[in-house]
């Protein structure tokens, strides 16, 4: 269990998160200066909140109430920063062994040597920082965060300096030593796919507060807010009418475009926001019951591209399979039967 609940008042950002999980992978995700880091060094004791309480299984590491506040060196708390942190005068294996108290004294060595070969650098306990690539490196300090047996560890966006196959690279190792050491993670980033990819639970934090909190799958496809589904790639954010609604489910109308919602307590003739995501928009033949749309651009990828639509003043975002339609050709445009989201609270001014 990891709880977590830190109020912090700094200057005119006001930090305000809480969140509680069984999961052992926790991410924390968000737009740059949302406050992800500032949580992380709470938890690791580097920040002291103004009010809340922390704690990782049995272990409080922080509690106001009680005015209990585990010093840092205390907290057994693995830290990986995206900055390397490693000595550039020590080697490798001393690199791994720094920080380990007298209770390692007899087996730093082997124990440094022991998690190099768990991240895959078995035979690189003699070298320097400077001798490894950027990916090794990292690999050493997640050795380095594990030597003294964490009970937690918190990762500060580790992998955004390297390159995107090492990266991918990194992430699955690090699913494989959360499993082997068996100790729970929270992991910062601002790349949904990641977030997606390593996380059981993702919190999403904006401004200081902890927004939406659920398993990816959940968050993913249903957004509550316009902030979130803006966050989460749910481009289309829209605002309609409700022209019914029925058993939790709502018809609405934005513009010519008709979509049907999944969730919904709004009245008919209401106004509501929703979004839905790019991939939930077909590309079909137009017809008396099929709106037409203009075709303005086309970005492609290595899978389905992306097709951006006009349709009337409503412009749309299309994932497609190729061969995608040309720029300026007219394309009826459907999106899929229940896709959409209502948004709660945002309204049209979230829409901006």
């Amino acid at each position: 269990m990891l709880s977590v609940a830190a109020r912090r008042h700094l200057g005119t950002f006001r930090l305000d998160v809480a969140f509680a999980t069984e999961h052992a992978r926790v991410v924390l995700f968000g737009p740059s200066g949302a406050g992800k880091s500032l949580t992380l060094q709470c938890v690791a004791g580097f920040i002291t909140p103004d009010s809340g309480r922390i704690a990782v299984g049995d272990g409080v590491l922080f509690d106001s109430d009680r005015h209990l506040n585990v010093p840092p060196w205390q907290r057994r708390v693995g830290m990986v920063l995206q900055a390397y942190t490693l000595l550039p005068h020590l080697t490798v294996g001393e690199n791994v062994a720094y920080g380990l108290g007298p209770i390692w004294r007899d087996r730093r060595r082997v124990r440094a040597e022991t998690l190099l070969a768990v991240v895959g650098l078995a035979g690189y306990a003699d070298h320097l920082p400077a001798q490894l690539s950027g990916g090794q490196r990292q690999r050493v300090a997640l050795a380095q965060a594990l030597a003294s047996e964490p009970r937690l560890l918190v990762l500060d966006e580790p992998f955004s300096a390297v390159d995107a196959p090492v990266r991918e690279r990194l992430r699955r190792d690090l699913l494989g030593l959360v499993d082997t050491f068996q100790v729970p993670l929270i992991f910062v980033t601002h790349d949904f796919g990641e977030a997606y990819l390593l996380g059981q639970t993702i919190v999403i934090v904006a401004a200081g507060r902890a927004i939406q909190i659920g398993p990816p799958a959940e968050v993913a496809r249903h957004p509550r807010t316009a902030t979130v589904a803006r966050l989460v790639g749910a481009t289309n954010i829209l605002e309609g009418e409700v022209v019914q609604a029925a058993a939790g489910r709502l018809t609405l109308r934005a513009g010519n475009l008709i979509v049907r919602t999944s969730n919904g307590s709004r009245a008919a003739g209401r106004r509501a926001a929703f979004s839905f995501r790019p991939e939930d928009v077909r590309i079909i033949p137009a017809g008396p019951d099929v709106p037409a749309a203009r075709v303005t651009g086309v970005l492609p990828r290595n899978g389905p591209a992306t097709v951006l639509l006009t349709l009337g003043d409503l412009t749309l975002e299309a994932s497609v399979p190729h061969p995608p339609p040309h720029v300026g050709s007219s394309v009826g445009v459907e999106v899929a039967d229940g896709a959409a989201q209502v948004l709660e609270g945002d309204g049209a001014q979230a829409i901006e």
